[in-house]
């Protein structure tokens, strides 16, 4: 009995190292960040291509796979810093639950994949934004955020390009309205996302030695911003609904009520109250967003199939 036991737990622990090992890697490439940017590969895929399709899967696989390893890099890039802040200090590298060999290894893999799986499309284009997009988060934003608050601006674009190459991949040209209209949207949202997660941690951000906007701004001046940028992105959210080929009229009014509901929360929250909840605004601020991606997106693609009909 003291056997079996004793061999129930050996296995229960086997099992258990493999869980944190998953866990570990899993949290080393920021896979809750890279999902959706993998999403918004597809967004950009379905405005072009109303289709499920092969291509679809590989746009989606490629940019998961090379987001996941541009943000493994990163975490083997800041492990010394991400160690310093109280939001960070958890992670794998600085925990010691994986080594940087491990890192390098899974950020390599990763990285080769997605570019394999943009590779097979049938343009060239996706591969290329899919390098540059690697680039300036690794190498520009990765680097300059230690030395200027500007950073943040690379770090946008990078994070606007997967719609991009999603787009691109599913057949739309490069200089058209709608490409604008994806990559003005994709910047605009990220902005904010960052300028609230730097104000719920404001204590690190202002604590250690590196640019940021606190340094610069009143906390009073950053909410005033806020509520300029997120008016800006839901009147970019508004008009995508619009101006997206095939989106209907119920969807429209769906993405113009939650883009005014957006507004109004942040603006009561920024400029009425002395105390914001920046994480409800931050979970807030990405669902509506998405909620409305998924709406535009889907919406594009049952009218397309409703019309075929």
């Amino acid at each position: 009995m003291n056997t079996v036991c004793a061999r129930s737990s050996r296995v229960g622990n086997h099992f258990c190292r493999i869980q944190d090992g998953i866990s570990s890697r899993l949290r080393l490439a920021k896979v809750g960040l890279c999902l959706p940017l993998s999403f918004s590969s597809l967004l950009g895929y379905l405005l072009a291509e109303p289709e499920f399709s092969r291509e679809a899967i590989l746009v989606v696989a490629g940019i998961f796979s090379l987001a996941s390893g541009g943000a493994t890099l990163n975490s083997l890039q800041e492990w010394r810093l991400d160690g310093q802040m109280v939001r960070t200090r958890n992670r794998p590298l600085p925990q010691g639950e994986l080594s940087g060999r491990q890192a390098a290894v899974q950020s390599a893999v990763l990285i080769a994949a997605g570019l394999i799986f943009l590779s097979t499309l049938a343009s060239l284009w996706p591969v290329v934004l899919g390098i540059v997009a690697l680039l300036l988060y690794n190498g520009v934003y990765t680097v300059l955020k230690r030395r200027t608050v500007f950073a943040i601006f690379p770090g946008a674009v990078c994070g606007a390009l997967p719609p991009i190459i999603g787009w691109l991949a599913g057949g739309g040209e490069f200089l058209t309205a709608t490409a604008g209209m994806l990559f003005l949207l994709f910047v605009l949202w990220q902005i904010p996302h960052f300028w609230l997660v730097m104000l719920r941690y404001q204590q690190d951000y202002s604590s250690h030695d590196f640019p940021s906007m606190l340094n610069t701004f009143s906390e009073k001046r950053m909410k005033r911003l806020l509520v300029s940028w997120v008016t800006a992105l839901g009147v970019a959210m508004i008009m995508i609904s619009f101006y997206s080929h095939g989106s209907s009229p119920l969807i429209q009014g769906l993405v113009v009520m939650a883009s005014f509901f957006l507004v109004i929360v942040f603006s009561a929250q920024l400029l009425v109250l002395e105390q914001p909840s920046y994480r409800m605004l931050f979970i807030l601020f990405n669902v509506i967003f998405f909620f409305n991606i998924l709406l535009v997106g889907s919406s594009r693609v049952y009218l397309s199939y409703a019309w075929g009909q």
